[in-house]
């Protein structure tokens, strides 16, 4: 049977190639979908008797087949996986709709039992850890990625994604495959090798996905350490960091969902202390995370606000030297935010949210960056300070009047000030890696050519030092520019960047992180 009608059900909707294992597809486990699984009159015959896998053997061990429940995906070369005994679907372990809200009374729901015949996790640490792709892996992570998970200026063991990830994934499975996931991918990349991001990568992921939905499994229990319940947080920001690199649109956005269910399960919101050092930190960062996947879509918001002021009150000064925003303008976004998701799902009247709003925007221009706290003495703070203070005012202003007109002085003016901010960071300050979001907000309502190009040279600056590059930032500004060049000459509307995040291929927006 030919190719075209091998496909699982979920690849065949979305028109993409499947790599057609059994019983769920791996390609729709690494992009968090559920598989649909196959009509069962597909055969499928082993491996691949021509193309690139012609003659080769399966490039996935007896041990990874028992974990993963099917063969090695590779996303551009098909990888047909030998006939299993069994053709029952099985739910996709650990990932959730992020349509429907996660229950985690009922975790069985989107949990999957562990498969038979796999080692205990103590022995699949072992087995993975004395590899010697691992350690190579583990490296890479160490000394070329680590030091661009955080803006300092000189990299050093006070990182602290050396001072947590690191050990901790050599303790919990799920964010070890999450680590071995990203730097495969990272690793392939720079040495151009399809091998490495294509198919180890991918297969990490699915693995890391599913000892993820075993360790929420445990946690929803209430049978579980600190470290169990840190992992989870931990792996939920490698997954979505791995999501950034590869395509800016987060396949795993669902889990943020998961991530403020087991906040709440757990009473996190009354019961987290400054001691909780490594819990603040994780959750600190997802908080973030869930505000720039609702930049998007308020309607994605997840975290209360309750438990944003609990976090950042016990959080350090690392949160800015990681996500660049200042926690007080954080704050105000959150509650910007907050307030469109509600006016949106008809919980709030159009005049209190317009009010809210412009009492928001009107803080926003009144905060003073040189007041504040920053992680270093490098006066280059006040810049990133601003140019997140701008990118916001830009955004609330827009969920005021998306079709106010670009030339309006106010967005104008907030445009200029971005750009004169980040003209003042040098590109060989590591603070200049912060900037994509102030930049993207900038791009997407400049109107003249010099301004679009500055944009466009100081995030491929960025992409060049970081060597990590996000390709949602300039697919969508480059839609974004293409759509105000076909407008009639005497339409000045705004052509809103929110409109081509939305999937057409689905009914809701596509979770864009750009950062």
């Amino acid at each position: 049977m030919g190719h075209s009608d091998a496909a699982c059900l979920t690849c065949r909707q979305k028109s993409r190639r499947c790599d057609r294992a059994r019983p769920m597809c791996k390609r729709c486990i690494s992009k968090g979908l559920q598989c649909g699984g196959y009509p069962e009159k597909f055969r499928f015959c082993g491996i691949a008797s021509r193309g690139k896998w012609k003659n080769h053997k399966a490039p996935i061990s007896k041990d990874d087949a028992s974990i993963a429940g099917a063969d090695l995906s590779v996303e551009k070369s098909v990888v047909p996986a030998q006939e299993l005994q069994s053709d029952a679907q099985i739910p996709l372990t650990g990932v959730l709709d992020s349509t429907t809200p996660w229950n985690p009374e009922t975790p069985d729901s989107v949990i999957l039992p562990s498969q038979r015949n796999t080692p205990s996790e103590e022995s699949e640490l072992k087995r993975t850890l004395s590899s010697k792709e691992a350690e190579t892996l583990i490296t890479h992570y160490d000394r070329f990625i680590c030091p661009h998970q955080i803006a300092q200026p000189v990299d050093s063991g006070e990182n602290p994604y050396r001072l947590y990830v690191i050990p901790l994934a050599y303790e919990q499975l799920n964010l070890l495959y999450a680590v071995l996931a990203l730097s495969a991918f990272h690793l392939g990349h720079l040495k151009s090798d399809k091998h490495l991001y294509e198919s180890v990568a991918v297969n990490y992921r699915a693995k890391a996905i599913n000892a993820l939905g075993i360790t929420i499994h445990k946690v929803c229990s209430g049978d579980f350490t600190g470290d169990d319940r840190d992992s989870v947080f931990a792996t939920i920001q490698i997954l979505l960091l791995h999501d950034i690199c590869e395509t800016g649109i987060s396949a795993h956005g669902a889990h943020i969902s998961g991530a403020m269910s087991i906040c709440s399960q757990l009473k996190l919101a009354q019961t987290l202390s400054v001691d909780q050092e490594r819990t603040v930190f994780f959750l600190g960062n997802l908080v973030w995370l869930d505000i720039i996947r609702a930049f998007s879509s308020p309607e994605r918001l997840c975290f209360t606000q309750e438990l944003r002021l609990k976090l950042l009150s016990l959080c350090n000064l690392r949160f800015e030297a990681v996500n660049g925003c200042p926690r007080d303008i954080v704050l105000i976004i959150a509650a910007i935010l907050e307030c469109a998701k509600a006016y949106s799902s008809g919980k709030l009247e159009y005049t209190e949210f317009y009010n809210t709003i412009r009492e928001s925007i009107r803080k926003l221009y009144l905060w003073d960056g040189s007041r504040c706290f920053f992680p270093d003495e490098s006066t280059i703070w006040v810049s990133v300070s601003n140019a997140f203070r701008h990118a916001c005012i830009l955004r609330a202003w827009r969920l005021l009047d998306p079709s106010e007109p670009p030339s309006e002085p106010r967005i104008r003016d907030s445009v200029l000030e971005i750009l004169d901010s980040v003209a003042n960071i040098p590109s060989t300050s590591p603070l200049i890696e912060l900037m994509v979001l102030p930049l993207f907000m900038a791009g997407a309502d400049s109107l003249s050519a010099h301004s679009r190009h500055y944009v466009i040279l100081r995030l491929e600056q960025i992409k060049g030092r970081s060597e990590m590059g996000n390709a949602a930032p300039l697919t969508l500004l480059e839609k974004v520019w293409h759509a105000r060049a076909e407008q009639a000459q005497h339409d000045t509307s705004n052509i809103p960047w929110m409109s081509f995040a939305s999937n057409s291929d689905s009914l809701h927006q596509d979770d864009y992180l750009i950062i």
